[in-house]
């Protein structure tokens, strides 16, 4: 059986028009695409399941994947939004803290990806740069424009960490597309990837539950083919996670 991978979901309304301004549940279809070519069925989570019965849904899973969005509610780290934070959007993320608060307590595997590696770190007790002006001047393009499979900067990997065996090397080219990143990383999770700027790119815990990168692997699957082990490896781990269920 293959494993049950959630995908944390977010919301958007339609411009007026032919169908109205309806709201829709949604996730990027690159995200099913990656799970679904590395071994799990992905199944997408409507951010209102998420508050109404987290629980419900998330037993029925064998791990979950916590994907991009829009930035992190600065409050949920003990900041008041600068004028340099974008949108962030509380229900948004009261949600996907219902998500995680589920896969925490069963150990259920998880990635996270751009907004969520910020998300995960959050939850964690960890804080955010609200933009890398913040940090420095002097960063790195990290907001790049065209295609997301374009690769825009290294990521040196954490010597003897989980990323650096997944992988099977030490720096990994990306791409990048992100105002925001992790500026304290939580107690529980280590850094093993940065950008050669100082920005840190990806975080893990020691009991090889949590993975999570700031670029977005599932734009890279063709263009730097080793992100599929994001991919496969969480499909693997979560085929573990539901065979001790």
């Amino acid at each position: 059986m293959k494993p049950l991978i959630g995908i944390a979901g977010d919301s958007f309304m339609n411009e007026p028009g032919r169908f109205v301004s309806a709201e829709k549940e949604y996730c990027n279809a690159d995200y099913i695409h990656a799970v679904l070519v590395n071994g799990g069925v992905p199944v997408v989570l409507p951010h209102e399941v998420l508050m109404e019965d987290a629980g419900a849904v998330m037993s029925r899973l064998d791990g979950i994947l916590f994907p991009g969005g829009e930035d992190v509610d600065p409050h949920l780290y003990g900041e008041e939004p600068l004028p340099v934070c974008g949108e962030f959007r509380p229900e948004i993320d009261a949600a996907w803290k219902n998500a995680f608060a589920c896969a925490r307590s069963t150990g259920m595997p998880m990635l996270g990806i751009c907004r969520g590696i910020q998300f995960i770190n959050v939850m964690m007790g960890g804080t955010l740069w609200q933009d890398l002006d913040e940090m420095s001047k002097k960063h790195f393009m990290h907001l790049q424009s065209g295609k997301r499979s374009y690769l825009t900067h290294h990521v040196e990997i954490t010597p003897s960490s989980y990323l650096e065996h997944l992988f099977g090397q030490s720096v990994v080219m990306t791409n990048s597309m992100h105002h925001q990143a992790v500026k304290e990383a939580a107690p529980g999770l280590s850094v093993s990837g940065r950008a050669r700027d100082g920005v840190i790119e990806a975080l893990e815990d020691k009991e090889g539950t949590i993975v999570a990168v700031q670029w977005h692997p599932e734009g890279l699957l063709e263009s730097n083919p080793v992100m599929n082990h994001l991919f496969s490896d969480l499909c693997a781990r979560s085929a573990a996670f539901g065979e001790r269920k």
